[in-house]
C-alpha cells in the first residue's frame, strides 16, 4: 500500500506536488461523464501537511480541454480556509491573479476542489 507523503509545511508540499502534477507525463484523463475526480484513487498526487490533506492533478477532458484542479481536505476546513491554502499552495508557481476564475466543489467525501483552465480553450492535435 502506497502512503501519502507528509510534509513540514505547505509551501514545500506544493513545490514537490506542483511540479508532479504540471509535468504532461503526470497529467490525466478526466472521466468523460464529467464527475468529480475522487482524490483517494492515486496517492502519487496527494500530500499531507499536519491533517491537511492536498491533491493535485492537471487533467484532460475527452475534448483536449486541460484544467487544473487542487483540493483540500481537513477537519473543519471551509471553502474560505481552503481558499487560503490554495492562494499559499500557488504562490510561488502560479500566483493567483485578479479575475483568474476558479470553479468550487465540494465532494461527498468533505474535498473541497478548485478547478480552473490549465492551457488555451483547446488542445490541436
Amino acid at each position: 500500500m502506497l502512503s501519502i507523503h507528509e510534509h513540514a509545511s505547505l509551501e514545500e508540499a506544493s513545490a514537490e506536488l506542483l511540479e508532479f502534477a504540471l509535468d504532461p507525463s503526470n497529467w490525466t484523463a478526466a472521466l468523460a461523464n464529467g464527475a468529480t475526480v475522487v482524490p483517494a484513487q492515486d496517492v502519487r498526487n496527494q500530500r499531507r501537511v499536519g491533517p491537511l490533506r492536498i491533491y493535485a492533478v492537471v487533467e484532460v477532458t475527452p475534448s483536449l480541454e486541460v484544467f487544473l484542479r487542487v483540493a483540500f481536505r481537513a477537519p473543519g476546513l471551509t471553502p474560505v480556509k481552503a481558499a487560503d491554502h490554495l492562494e499559499s499552495f500557488l504562490a510561488r508557481r502560479l500566483p493567483l491573479t485578479p479575475n483568474t476564475e476558479w470553479q468550487v466543489e465540494v465532494d461527498e467525501r468533505r474535498w473541497i476542489h478548485f478547478v480552473r483552465r490549465y492551457a488555451s480553450p483547446r488542445l490541436q492535435a
